[in-house]
């Protein structure tokens, strides 16, 4: 008995401390996601549909919310990989220069 409830209590410590890692890189990710979102902002660039209410980084952004809320820390980490996407895109959008398809 001792042995079961021994080696519940190191499985249990082990996937609690994998959801805290887990929890750590999000928050990581949506620190720089956040950061190159608002560079991005600042040059004017901000991927959003004109149906949609809201741009896509802040729809990520509630979508992690949701999924830290619920304790899912996997929808979580997929919501913080596509807002970062997206910032990185915005931002590398904005860095680009433009010209006309008729420019040399």
């Amino acid at each position: 008995m001792k042995k079961t409830f021994a080696s519940l209590a190191i499985a249990a410590s082990i996937a609690f401390s994998g959801q805290a890692m887990a929890g750590t890189d999000v928050d990581s990710m949506m620190d720089k996601a956040a950061k190159l979102h608002s560079e991005a902002k600042d040059l004017g660039v901000v991927w959003k549909q004109k149906k949609m209410k809201k741009p896509y980084y802040d729809t990520y952004v509630d979508q992690v919310a949701a999924a830290k809320e619920k304790g899912d820390s996997a929808k979580a980490k997929a919501a913080a990989e596509l807002a970062l996407k997206t910032a990185e895109g915005e931002l590398k959008q904005a860095q680009t220069p433009i010209k006309a398809a008729w420019e040399k």
